[in-house]
C-alpha cells in the first residue's frame, strides 16, 4: 500500500481538536504509542531511506516496513507494509536474533480521527513537539489523495512548517545536533 500524507509541525492541538470533534470526526483512538526502529544486517536503511519498525500501542504490536519516499513536495509518499504480531517483546528478540540492532526509540501520544477518506492523527512527540498529519485513504489515487489531504488540512485549520522527515529522522537530527 502506499502511504500518501502531511505531517505539520502544529503550535497547539486543541483548536485542531475542536474542530474535529465539533465536525462529528470519528475518534478512532488514542493513547501512547511506543515506537522502536531496528537496522539491518543486510544493508543500511538509513542509507537506502528505508524503516523496519515495531510499534506498541496499547495491547497492539505491529511490525512496519517503509520504503524509501517518493517524491516530497508538500506530500509524502511511500510504500508502507504492516503486519500484526501477538508481542512486541517477542518480535524485538526474533529481530535481535536475526541480525536487526535497534538503533532509536520515539514514543508519542496520539489522538486518531477518520475524516471523510483519510485519518487525522495528533501527535504529542517526546522531544519533538506537537504535530498534525493527514493520510489519505490507501485506495485513492495519488490525485485524489492530495486533493482530500488539501482540502482537510484548509477545512480543519492544519497549517504549519510542513516535513517529509519522519519522526526518527528529525529525532536523529536533534540527537546529531545536540552531539555537535
Amino acid at each position: 500500500m502506499l502511504e500518501i500524507e502531511i505531517k505539520v509541525k502544529v503550535n497547539e492541538l486543541a483548536p485542531i481538536r475542536e474542530r474535529l470533534v465539533a465536525s462529528g470526526a470519528e475518534l478512532l483512538g488514542e493513547g501512547m504509542e511506543y515506537d522502536a526502529y531496528y537496522q539491518g544486517p543486510l544493508r543500511n536503511f538509513a542509507e537506502t531511506d528505508e524503516a523496519l519498525r515495531l510499534r506498541e500501542a496499547g495491547d497492539i504490536a505491529v511490525l512496519t516496513y517503509k520504503g524509501p519516499k517518493v517524491g516530497c513536495g508538500t506530500m509524502k509518499a511511500r510504500e508502507e507494509l504492516n503486519i500484526r504480531v501477538e508481542s512486541r517483546e517477542t518480535m524485538d528478540a526474533i529481530l535481535s536474533r536475526i541480525g536487526y540492532q535497534k538503533t532509536a526509540a520515539v514514543q508519542k501520544y496520539r489522538e486518531s480521527y477518520r475524516v471523510g477518506r483519510a485519518t487525522v492523527t495528533l501527535d504529542q512527540v517526546d522531544g519533538l513537539g506537537t504535530f498534525a498529519e493527514v493520510e489519505a485513504a490507501g485506495d485513492l489515487t495519488p490525485e485524489e489523495a492530495e486533493k482530500e489531504i488539501e482540502r482537510i488540512a484548509t477545512e480543519f485549520g492544519i497549517i504549519g512548517e510542513r516535513f517529509c522527515l519522519s519522526y526518527l529522522e528529525l529525532h536523529l537530527e536533534k540527537e546529531q545536533a545536540a552531539q555537535s
